[in-house]
């Protein structure tokens, strides 16, 4: 892979090797086709010759967060939301970044920002429930995924998640709705694991 990145750095012309927003958009580019060690590096050079560009490290810090790379994604989250205080994609990936490493609170606290600043962020919600979920705090979690669902009723996955409080609740006829719902939508996965459990549906 390397080798690979070294030989794509090497067919770029003078112009583009000194050009930070060509870099950039080669970075992002590559990150949307799953090429991440080219993204890591044609991101970091174009942060190397414009270091004061938010969005780049955003960007970067999206792509250390695909690769598991955790610690190093939220030092670029960090870095955005430096440069621009009220990005709210930056500290909604952020907390999902906490959130992955199980730091709830951290993860809730970003979360939270997000909300404030965009409260139609129905992503954020989704997510703040997701680690309510996490912590077995059932009631907030419905809670948040209810707002979820009213800002963007075509997420299956929220309703995955809803409908998974409500069977460990022991509601299973809520859950089995909920799991229609997300089939509906085009994700099965509850509805299959409810089916396997024996429920009716």
């Amino acid at each position: 892979m390397a080798e690979q990145v070294q030989k794509d750095f090497s067919v770029n012309n003078v112009v583009e090797m000194h050009n930070a927003g060509d870099w950039s958009k080669k970075g992002v580019n590559a990150e949307a086709s799953g090429n991440y060690s080219f993204a890591i590096a044609a991101l970091s050079k174009s942060i190397e010759l414009n270091p004061h560009e938010a969005l780049t490290y955003y960007n970067r810090g999206i792509v250390y967060d695909c690769l598991g790379q955790y610690q190093l994604a939220i030092k670029d989250f960090d870095k955005a939301i430096s440069m621009e205080l009220h990005n709210v994609d930056a500290y909604y990936n952020r907390g999902r970044t906490y959130a992955n490493l199980g730091q709830h609170q951290l993860a809730i606290k970003d979360f939270n920002k997000v909300i404030r600043l965009d409260p139609d962020y129905a992503e954020a919600y989704n997510n703040r429930g997701v680690v309510y979920d996490s912590l077995g705090q059932y009631k907030l979690a419905i809670e948040n995924y209810n707002e979820a669902i009213r800002l963007k009723p075509d997420i299956a996955q929220v309703y995955n998640n809803r409908g998974g409080v409500y069977f460990k609740q022991g509601n299973n006829n809520l859950g089995c709705l909920d799991a229609q719902t997300a089939c509906a939508l085009g994700d099965c996965e509850l509805l299959e694991w409810a089916r396997g459990r024996g429920f009716l549906i």
